[in-house]
């Protein structure tokens, strides 16, 4: 539960601001109050009493909402505003500390929290008797704490914007030579700080500006007083409440009379700001509130405020009317940073700069669209020609392509048009397939083929090469290689089917393939065989010279020279025959391809050759499984014999380099020289034998063949061999 206490000082209310004997009654019933409330509820809330000096209504809401998202307990909360032209009497202050002792002798508070350093002082001088030991937390306090107050008080230290203020005003009145000061009286409560602050404030500026004092309530007396003032002075105005004695003069007939004359600051902006002031700084009231409430959480929640510093607000706003600076001829850019500028008018661009974008963008439109109009009509002339040209040069391109050409609709298949090589290489007329579909003619010999077809159709728009087999009219099947693309004619999306009769090449390269075949596997048997009888014959032979040696060893000539001589010509026989039966079974049957694997043969093949023919070569190899099939062993040793034994040929360098890997599920091999090169095309499309038997031996594993060369700028065959050729490698 809340509680809100106000008490007032105007003379015809009932309240602290009255007499002492006047304001008994109620002084008493303000001491009772808090016994009214039920015990449970007092006994489970924080009692915090805020002392205030009479504005600032909007910041203690503010400093509440922060207190209670920071604390999760009840709170109850009394607010006693303490603004009363009386206050500065000693004893209307010590009447007052006793009414509130009395208030609070039965009920223990909590916390309390003073908003201005008139309420600080006030709960400091009189905190002992009025509720000792209570901690204190303030804010809108524009001054430090003595260090004598600091056990039990902490708050938010807040910078009020006078320096500012002042600054601003010489800042953008640079000629100004007297600052004339319009406040309350001295005695009102609050106002004589910020007289002192603005008084200390000028002595800096002494020499250049003179101060005038002109405090009062607002009366037709005071504007007199104004009307007195000398050229060149600028007003620091702080009137703001209404004087009881003058109801119908208040401080807003004062600051309109003073305006029309003088350049007008504030150290409380809101106040002038929309009329006729120029403006002036204040200190962040919201950041003020916020500070405090965190403080107060804290407190609440059992923390001392001796142990928590005290919390500097640094903040300042600093806010003009834009209609004032226009009225003294004061430029923005005269403005420091971060000034907030109120009350600006738009200008003509910015009232009406819609309207004046949208006129010009209708005529640049219009005079677009008219240009547009008539580009458009010569654009369509020249296209209907164009198409016209186009229609005629496909239509007879159409009719006379070698190609077998077909249009049909997309959505049923049904044929819209063929040409005369489909008729032709086909059997049916055009009259025959207009408006029936494949289907219906029984064209595709294979189901499967056909539903691909229509999958790549509508999966991608097109098919690329697809090998059908084809019936004709007279039930011969033929195979064609087919192509199609999804085309818009006229609106209507149709498909346009080229093909080409391959059936001649399929059957050639399906001979070629099988007497390519024949002819490796008889080669191979051949040199496995040759391999063998060589290596029978030329061991018979080195088994003899060692049955030789032997005799000579055991029956020598009686010369020992003639002894040495026999047996060093042996051993030279002997080697020269066990190198020649290496070299021969490694060419024609390399047995450590069968038993130490390809990776190992192929190396060992490498640096035997490079010693043989006296050249250097590099091979590197990576990843190799030691489980390879013989099938693509053998295949890619016989590719890596042939392709070493062309480069040392022809390329005419001495380096050569040779790499073997495993790579996305393919066997590669890479032969590489930098010697004199050839033409690749013509060579690989050639009939040269080295080439042929190579493309040939790949083709058995599904293995594929590429020779990059240039003339001059060295040769690089490529073989690649997938893996899964295993299998079907197997089956062949």
């Amino acid at each position: 539960m809340k509680r809100l206490l106000i008490v007032t000082g105007q003379a015809d209310t009932v309240g602290f601001g009255c007499r002492w004997r006047r304001g008994a009654l109620p002084l008493f019933l303000f001491a009772l109050l808090p016994l009214l409330l039920p015990a449970a509820t007092r006994a489970n809330q924080k009692k915090v009493l805020i002392l205030s000096e009479g504005h600032g209504r909007v910041s203690i809401n503010q400093m509440e909402s922060s207190l209670r998202s920071h604390f999760s307990g009840s709170l109850n909360f009394s607010i006693v505003d303490l603004d009363n032209p009386r206050f500065e009497q000693k004893s209307y202050q010590e009447n007052l500390a006793e009414a509130f002792r009395a208030g609070y002798a039965n009920e223990k508070l909590d916390l309390v929290i003073t908003v201005g350093t008139t309420p600080l002082q006030f709960a400091v001088q009189y905190r002992d008797k009025m509720f000792p030991d209570v901690p204190i937390v303030f804010m809108s306090n524009d001054s430090s704490l003595p260090e004598q107050t600091r056990p039990g008080v902490t708050g938010v230290v807040s910078a009020m914007g006078v320096p500012e203020t002042i600054d601003l005003a010489l800042r953008l009145h640079p000629d100004t030579q007297t600052m004339a000061i319009i406040g309350q009286p001295s005695g009102t409560f609050g106002d004589k700080y910020w007289l002192q602050s603005e008084h200390a404030e000028l002595l800096r500026h002494h020499d250049k500006v003179r101060e005038i004092d002109l405090i009062g309530s607002p009366s037709p007396e005071l504007l007199q007083r104004v009307a007195e003032l000398p050229p060149h002075t600028v007003i620091l105005f702080q009137l703001y409440s209404v004087d009881s004695s003058q109801p119908s003069f208040g401080a807003m007939d004062v600051l309109a009379a003073v305006t029309q004359r003088f350049p007008t600051y504030s150290i409380l902006p809101h106040v002038i700001l929309g009329h006729g002031g120029i403006g002036g700084a204040s200190y962040d009231p919201p950041t003020d509130a916020v500070l405090a409430g965190q403080l107060a959480a804290r407190v609440l929640t059992g923390e001392r405020p001796e142990g928590m510093p005290v919390v500097q607000n640094s903040k300042i706003n600093l806010s003009v009317d834009w209609r004032e600076l226009r009225r003294w001829n004061i430029p923005e850019k005269a403005l420091p940073p971060g000034t907030l500028v109120l009350y600006r008018e738009p200008t003509l661009w910015e009232r009406g700069w819609k309207y004046f974008v949208a006129g010009i963008v209708l005529i640049i439109f219009q005079a677009f669209s008219i240009f547009a109009l008539f580009w458009q009509r010569a654009r369509k002339r020249r296209a209907e020609a164009e198409h016209i040209r186009s229609e005629e040069k496909f239509a007879k391109t159409f009719r006379q392509s070698p190609l077998v050409l077909a249009i049909s609709r997309t959505s049923d298949s049904r044929f819209i048009d063929v040409n005369e090589s489909f008729e032709q290489q086909v059997g049916f007329k055009l009259d025959e397939v207009l408006g029936r579909s494949a289907p219906e003619l029984n064209l595709w010999a294979d189901a499967d083929q056909r539903a691909t077809f229509i999958r790549e159709i509508q999966a991608n728009g097109r098919v690329r090469d697809l090998e059908a087999f084809i019936r004709r009219k007279d039930g011969a099947i033929r195979t064609f290689l087919v192509s199609a693309e999804v085309l818009d004619v006229a609106g209507h999306l149709c498909t346009l089917s080229v093909g080409t009769d391959i059936t001649e090449r399929k059957q050639a390269e399906e001979i070629l393939s099988s007497v390519s075949r024949r002819l490796i596997e008889a080669h191979e048997e051949e040199r496995t065989w040759i391999a063998r009888e060589l290596h029978d014959d030329i061991n018979q032979r080195i088994a003899l010279l060692t049955v030789n040696l032997s005799i000579l060893e055991e029956n020598p000539p009686g010369s020992e020279a003639i002894v040495r001589s026999k047996i060093e010509e042996i051993k030279t026989e002997l080697t020269a025959l066990g190198a020649e039966v290496q070299a021969l079974s490694h060419r024609l049957h390399s047995s450590k391809l069968d038993y130490l694997g390809l990776e190992n043969a192929a190396a060992s093949f490498c640096k035997e050759l490079s010693e043989r023919q006296n050249v250097e070569i590099e091979f590197a190899s990576d990843n190799i499984p030691s489980d390879l099939s013989k099938e693509i062993s053998l295949c890619v040793f016989r590719v890596l014999q042939e392709a070493l034994h062309n480069a040392i040929k022809y390329s005419g360098v001495p380096k050569f380099h040779v790499s073997l890997k495993v790579l996305s599920g393919d066997v590669e091999l890479s032969v590489h020289d930098s010697g004199v090169g050839f033409d690749s095309e013509k060579a690989i499309n050639g009939h040269g034998l080295g080439l042929t038997s190579m493309k040939e031996r790949l083709k058995l594993v599904h293995g594929q063949l590429s020779i990059d060369s240039e003339p001059g700028h060295g040769t690089t065959v490529h073989a690649r061999v997938p893996l899964k050729a295993i299998a079907a490698a197997a089956d062949v």
